[in-house]
């Protein structure tokens, strides 16, 4: 067990939409899916464990987000998300990321978090399955709907266990969550939940994957956007074979259709071959 520095207390911001085009970014030259549009909201540089939430404007619903590690930061390897959720009532996407393993990190970093928005698509739905105590893999599914968003949390892992992976069946019908305890740790009486946003086959729907060779590197990150014409309902990401020494620091979205995933060894490397995939879903 690490020292308790910023343990189990985080630091959060929770504010109305910002919409990305207002932060400078470009606009996707696409209006779909319907109303689709980027929000963001970063947390304050601290020493701390942190939230932000990302709020929907109102007349939309979050389809799926991310967040990641804010840029200039030295804490790379030094901390993992353990959150990436689209909330149940629709109305926007939290994530939290903290210190994670036996020592805490000195130095201030950030969190960004980017909510997917648009407007309600037919027989709109959050599900959420947490899954028993210790239990590493957990799935959710939408029954006989289609998944368009995904997420996952941990529940009382306080940054000894973090997020491995979230990713969308190939049929797009369930997310899985993978919760996986950092080098160092013993950690006992956490959970896991896998969130998927369902809706009734929305058009031109569609998942994308990118995956990595495998290799031995302090980190890696890797981009895919979605075929022409198709807007971004959510991402994912899955690290392969990091066995709790490789954190995942960023689930990213721009322009409307990209998604970019970042991971980073801990602090001491890792000598194991892994790899890094994003997934991503995509409509018309």
């Amino acid at each position: 067990m690490r020292a308790t520095k910023g343990r189990g207390v985080l630091t959060g911001v929770v504010s109305a939409a910002v919409v990305a085009a207002g932060l400078g970014w470009a606009a996707p030259a696409f209006a779909t899916p319907a109303g689709l549009e980027t929000v963001t909201q970063t947390a304050a540089e601290s020493s701390a464990d942190k939230s932000a939430l990302a709020s929907c404007p109102t007349g939309k619903v979050v389809t799926g987000g991310g967040g990641f590690l804010t840029a200039g930061s030295s804490a790379a390897g030094r901390v993992g998300l353990d959150r990436l959720e689209p909330l149940a009532n629709g109305t926007g996407f939290i994530a939290t990321m903290r210190e994670a393993g036996p020592v805490n990190f000195a130095g201030d970093w950030g969190l960004q978090t980017l909510a997917q928005c648009a407007t309600a698509p037919a027989g709109y739905q959050v599900v959420a399955t947490t899954g028993a105590v210790g239990t590493e893999y957990v799935t959710a599914s939408c029954g006989t709907k289609k998944v368009i968003g995904m997420g996952g949390r941990i529940n009382s892992g306080l940054g000894d266990v973090v997020l491995d992976q979230v990713v969308p069946s190939f049929d797009l019908t369930s997310v899985t969550v993978r919760a996986v305890a950092v080098q160092g740790t013993s950690p006992a009486g956490w959970s896991a939940t896998s969130i998927a946003v369902c809706a009734t086959a929305p058009a031109g729907l569609e998942r994308v994957v990118v995956t990595g060779a495998g290799a031995s590197d302090p980190s890696d990150t890797h981009l895919k956007a979605c075929p022409p014409g198709k807007g971004l309902y959510s991402a994912g990401a899955d690290i392969n074979a990091g066995n709790g020494q490789v954190l995942l620091t960023a689930i990213n979205i721009t322009g409307g259709n990209t998604v970019r995933v970042r991971a980073d060894e801990d602090a001491d490397g890792f000598a194991g071959s892994w790899s890094l995939s994003g997934y991503g879903i995509c409509g018309s």
